[in-house]
């Protein structure tokens, strides 16, 4: 569908007069360029977040992992926590505008999600209109076109595609082809001011590396065009919990990046935040340096324990304990 076709007049004249006032715009009628004297005065001192302060209020993120690690129940509690106004999410601030969510699923079809969510409120207990600001569509085909129209009606804080190989159906390894179907995302997500989120596929064996961008299935096109990308991973010790890992952040500081938010997976298909963090290093059975052993190695050195944190991008609390092993 042409995006200048849907365009009523409305749009037509807000562009005229933009333009007269010397604003570019985009075919879609948003101003497309700006001078630093406009930027600077918009007064912008932190990136509007829907989860604070990890996922952005805008833009294309991924969330990627191997089989069997929950990947799909994750991010339907996050669908569940928005579209229910919950104030948090894994202990992180939810910042939601519209309280909906619109999920695209091409794995599990009607029954399957009609079973999970019904699993997934055995101890909420609420009323099933509680959940009206959550869609479900299990139509693969033509999704870019119908979310603009059904968005252009209803806006939503997040969309969620589960997953992105169903609906590309292209060669993983074209990073050409993969960036141009990702725009169509991209274009979406800055016209209707939502985030869009991926879940994806984790390479072969890579439970054995350390947590990485460069895990994911496919060319350097797909995680070059995400704002963040997580890695959902199971414990080797214990099969209850998860490591959620954030292994491109563009505006993170370091510290999200280097250790692995442990959370517990429930019977309910639920997660929760244990409060603990494990360092990459510590996550891939390939590594040859023990992170444990470095940590040991500078505090024989001399170092403190905030002087080792800083050094090997780790948290405070994780030397202390690491030294007391």
């Amino acid at each position: 569908m042409n995006y200048v076709e849907e365009m009523d007049a409305a749009i037509i004249e807000k562009m005229s007069s933009e333009q007269s006032n010397g604003v570019s715009l985009n075919h879609e009628g948003h101003s497309s360029t700006y001078s630093g004297e406009q930027l600077l005065n918009m007064k912008v001192d932190n990136i509007p977040c829907l989860l604070e302060p990890i996922l952005p209020k805008v833009g294309l993120v991924a969330l990627a992992g191997s089989s069997d690690t929950g990947k799909s129940s994750l991010l339907r509690q996050l669908a569940v926590s928005i579209c229910l106004g919950e104030e948090r999410f894994l202990d992180w601030q939810l910042k939601t505008e519209h309280k909906k969510a619109y999920y695209v699923s091409t794995e599990d079809d009607e029954n399957a999600i009609a079973f999970l969510l019904n699993k997934t409120n055995q101890d909420r207990q609420l009323p099933a209109s509680a959940y009206s600001g959550l869609t479900f569509d299990f139509d693969s085909h033509q999704v870019l076109e119908r979310l603009n129209e059904k968005l252009a009606k209803n806006p939503v804080d997040i969309v969620i595609v589960d997953a992105f190989t169903d609906l590309y159906g292209k060669s993983m390894n074209d990073t050409n082809q993969v960036r141009s179907f990702l725009n169509g995302y991209s274009q979406l997500a800055q016209k209707h001011k939502c985030l869009v989120m991926f879940l994806h596929h984790t390479g072969k064996r890579t439970e054995d590396l350390t947590p990485s961008k460069h895990n994911l299935l496919g060319s350097q096109g797909f995680e070059a065009k995400m704002r963040l990308v997580m890695e959902l991973r199971n414990d080797s010790v214990q099969p209850n919990k998860r490591h959620l890992c954030i292994v491109k952040g563009n505006y993170l500081p370091k510290e999200h990046k280097t250790e692995s938010y442990v959370l517990l997976f429930d019977d309910s298909l639920r997660f929760h935040q244990t409060g603990d963090r494990i360092h990459f290093g510590e996550l891939g059975a390939n590594n040859k340096t023990s992170t444990k052993e470095t940590v040991r190695e500078l505090n024989e050195q001399g170092l403190n324990q905030s002087e080792i944190a800083t050094r090997l991008g780790i948290s405070q609390p994780t030397v202390s304990r690491y030294l007391k092993e």
